[in-house]
């Protein structure tokens, strides 16, 4: 388990690497949509190959809907709000309120409890996660694009993680996965390629970068990354598995230093290392 836990947190870091990457390569709904449909389309032809049994027909809205939160609504507006205007650094600082948003529906809707202990690492966690985006806050806090609007675009992106991932423990929880991931992947294709017109998204780069963005979007991220994480919220607490991901930013800030050699302060080192601490605290001693 703690295997799949350390991969799950890789994988997602390399999310924000590879939203760096397709700029001036394609627009990011383009992405997300093409990524979704070939996921979507790879869960598909693997469930049919090895016969899995799919839903209730009446079940598949609930998939629909849990895929839809989970990926096209959180990503699609996350990038919604970034193009307009708002800063990387403060979307970060308000997805870092995710854990704590997972914890109380959890706790409302599943009657998932989070032990004192838990509550503490995660507090920690995010403290640590506020120490390494403390360079783009720095830089960024004096934009224009903080406004009422951005910052409703970027809490509601949130919710709507927070909420899919939750949903995720309620009544589809039974369901096959791999089946159900075909079906949240095509359901989330079809709201991203909604943001696509909407946006009047055009940018497509025909070039070996872009194919290679694309099939590790597919295969890594929707394919291993977004499965391995609803497959750790069927079987632990919701709240931990969000927890965990607090890792991902200071990891990405890592990653970036050494691919686009951004700066790596020593603030955000022990940002990383508080980080790691609270997540330690959440998963080891926090057992409810």
């Amino acid at each position: 388990m703690a295997i799949l836990c350390v991969l799950l947190v890789v994988i997602w870091s390399t999310g924000f690497i590879v939203g760096k990457l397709i700029v001036g390569l394609m627009d990011p709904n383009i992405f997300l949509s093409i990524r979704f449909f070939f996921a979507g389309l790879l869960f598909l032809a693997f469930a049919y190959w090895q016969g899995r049994a799919f839903p209730k027909w009446a079940d598949i809205p609930k998939h629909m809907l849990a895929g839809v939160l989970m990926n096209s609504v959180y990503l699609g507006l996350s990038y919604l709000a970034i193009s307009k205007g708002l800063p990387a650094g403060v979307m970060a600082l308000i997805g870092t309120l995710q854990p704590v948003l997972v914890a109380i529906l959890a706790w409302s809707l599943v009657k998932e409890k989070t032990s004192l202990m838990g509550l503490l690492g995660m507090l920690i966690g995010i403290s640590g996660l506020i120490l390494v985006i403390s360079p783009a806050l720095h830089f960024e806090l004096g934009e224009l694009g903080i406004n009422p609007v951005t910052l409703v675009l970027a809490c509601v992106a949130i919710l709507a993680l927070s909420f899919g991932v939750t949903y995720q423990k309620m009544s589809i929880a039974s369901a096959d996965l791999i089946s159900a991931m075909a079906i949240q992947n095509l359901a989330a294709w079809l709201v991203s390629m909604g943001f696509v017109w909407f946006l009047g998204e055009r940018q497509f780069e025909v070039q070996l970068a872009t194919f290679l963005l694309i099939i590790w979007g597919v295969v890594v991220l929707s394919g291993a990354g977004l499965f391995l994480m609803v497959w750790l919220v069927r079987r632990v607490t919701a709240s931990k598995v969000s927890v965990l991901l607090l890792l991902a930013p200071p990891l990405a800030a890592i990653e970036s230093y050494f691919i686009f050699n951004e700066i790596l302060t020593s603030l955000q080192i022990a940002g990383f290392v508080v980080t790691i601490f609270g997540v330690y605290i959440s998963q080891v001693k926090g057992k409810a």
